[in-house]
């Protein structure tokens, strides 16, 4: 009698410590719990990666319960491992866009140039001079540029300059003409820059990385003389890089042209015309997304 009580207090505290440990392992689980939305509050708000992984583990929780309701005892050990293995993986969610933005494109001016900058093909005669050229470089220096390395300039061309760049154009394209005959592009304004893509030698910044600094520079510049109420045309083509155009706007080897900009008044029939266009900016939302 003895040894059977002896064997059955043996087994309840067994029992009891089984039960502790439970409790201590759920309580542990709690915590854990506690601390994760503790950093989600206070760390990330509503929208940074600990929010976003408590999100996607109660909707998890919320799915799995509601297929326990509807799934048959058969199936309910195949679709607990599904839970389990979708649970581990990431849910991957896009952008919200349901806060109201706070931004007024049309009431800021910077933003306001940025939406409505149009190219014009074909400007009138007037044009800024160097001194307001001048200007415009220095408000445009502030381009992104990793670690300040300026890769970047660019080459005015004006009057006969510009019959130059015809001629070197044709030589590239091996055109010969009648005499008398020029090539008529680079006329098409009184005032051409040419952008000139630089990169120097550094450990930290690639060359393409340099290009892409000098290609925001150039739209800098569309943006800044378009806001000062210029017109511009961004032109390139196969032949910018040929060895007679380099050659005249006197490129080392490692440099790149990246075109010219047709700089000059915006024509009034250009005017009246932006201020009745319809035409529609494309969705933003193709262009935005989540990893």
């Amino acid at each position: 009698m003895g040894e059977l009580m002896g064997s059955h207090k043996k087994g309840k505290c067994k029992k009891d410590k089984h039960k502790e440990r439970k409790r201590s392992k759920d309580a542990g689980k709690a915590c854990e719990a506690t601390k994760d939305r503790v950093r989600a509050h206070f760390l990330d708000g509503n929208t940074g990666p600990w929010a976003k992984s408590l999100a996607a583990q109660d909707d998890q929780t919320a799915r799995s319960a509601e297929s326990e309701k509807n799934t048959d005892p058969a199936e309910a050990t195949a679709a607990s491992a599904s839970d389990r293995t979708s649970a581990v993986t990431p849910t991957r969610r896009g952008p919200d866009y349901s806060a109201p933005s706070s931004i007024d494109i049309v009431a800021d001016p910077v933003l306001h140039a940025l939406s409505t900058r149009r190219s014009i093909s074909k400007v009138d005669p007037e044009t800024p001079n160097d001194s307001d050229l001048l200007e415009i470089i220095r408000s445009i220096s502030s381009v992104a540029d990793h670690k300040s390395l300026r890769p970047w300039r660019f080459l005015i061309i004006r009057g006969d300059d510009r019959h130059r760049l015809g001629d070197a154009l044709d030589e590239a394209a091996g055109v010969v003409r009648k005499p008398g005959e020029t090539n008529t592009k680079p006329l098409r304004a009184e005032l051409l820059l040419a952008l000139v893509s630089s990169p120097v030698e550094h450990d930290k910044v690639p060359e393409w990385e340099q290009h892409a600094t000098a290609a925001g520079a150039g739209h800098l510049l569309e943006l800044a003389l378009w806001q000062a109420g210029w017109g511009v045309m961004w032109r390139s083509g196969t032949l910018t890089n040929t060895e007679p155009v380099r050659r005249l706007h006197r490129l080392n080897d490692h440099e790149l042209l990246m075109g010219w900009f047709y700089i000059g008044a915006v024509p009034e029939r250009y005017r009246q015309r932006l201020t009745t266009s319809t035409r529609p900016l494309p969705k933003p939302e193709q262009f935005l997304d989540t990893l």
